[in-house]
């Protein structure tokens, strides 16, 4: 008599257990990063043209030179603070023009943002990597960053920003 009970308690056990919300938003893509700044304000961003959908880490920092590199070629490290420094994913309901949306003093109106997630913590590095001459490869690298949205929060351990190159004058 107990036995019947017991499998009615397991298959109940188990219909409520929830491994939590499922997080349909995926955060990487493919696309090759851009730089703009003013002044000590920099944005490097990449754009997914086919869904309409960006990444930006933006920072402030008084060492950061988009046309230059470190000496000795070291890399550099930013902390994320969800303030001034910051790694943000948004989705679009159209497409954007990332010179106009990110470098502009004044973003184009009437693009809508359909979804927003920011980075309220984390470390990125910047690293450099010799090509040839004044050439180098530049690699942005996210570890331990924590983005949160209305009713969303994802944990990355490592992400993968994305390289591009640059040419030193």
């Amino acid at each position: 008599m107990n036995r019947p009970f017991g499998l009615f308690a397991i298959i109940i056990l188990f219909m409520s257990c929830s491994e939590g919300d499922i997080i349909e938003t995926d955060i990487n893509f493919t696309a090759t990063p851009e730089d703009c700044f003013n002044g000590n304000d920099f944005v490097i961003y990449k754009i997914d043209t086919d869904t309409n959908r960006s990444i930006s880490l933006n920072f402030t920092s008084s060492s950061f030179e988009v046309n230059q590199v470190p000496a000795e070629n070291a890399s550099e490290t930013i902390t994320l603070n969800g303030t001034s420094n910051v790694l943000i994913y948004r989705q679009f309901d159209s497409a954007i023009n990332g010179e106009e949306y990110f470098c502009a003093s004044i973003p184009p109106s009437g693009i809508i943002v359909t979804e927003e997630l920011i980075s309220e913590n984390g470390t990125a590095t910047i690293s450099y990597t010799p090509i040839s001459g004044n050439t180098f490869t530049r690699t942005i690298v996210v570890s331990n960053v924590t983005f949160k949205g209305p009713g969303i929060e994802i944990r990355e351990e490592v992400f993968e920003f994305g390289s591009y190159e640059i040419t030193t004058p």
